[in-house]
C-alpha cells in the first residue's frame, strides 16, 4: 500500500543525480557510469550532468526481472 505522502514525494523528486540512482538501483555510481557508456539505462543530460528518471529506473528494474517458466517443486512430497 502506498500512502499519499510517498507518492506526492516520488513525484516532486523525478530527477535522479549519479550517486542517488545508483542507490535506488542498488550498485555502484561506477556500475552505473559503466551502463551509461554501454548505453544499457536511459538518462538526461543536464549541461555536464546525468540525471535519471525514477520512471525510467522502474521500468529498467521490471524489464531486467528474470521470471521462472516452469518452477518444479524441488521437495518430495510427504
Amino acid at each position: 500500500m502506498t500512502d499519499e505522502r510517498t507518492v506526492h514525494a516520488r513525484e516532486a523528486i523525478r530527477l535522479l543525480n549519479v550517486k542517488e540512482a545508483a542507490r535506488y538501483l542498488g550498485t555502484t555510481p561506477a556500475s552505473l557510469y559503466s551502463m551509461v557508456w554501454r548505453r544499457e539505462v536511459p538518462f538526461v543530460k543536464l549541461g555536464r550532468s546525468l540525471r535519471f528518471d525514477m520512471n525510467d529506473l522502474d521500468a529498467l528494474i521490471e524489464a531486467s526481472k528474470f521470471k521462472p517458466d516452469n518452477l518444479e517443486n524441488p521437495r518430495r512430497p510427504e
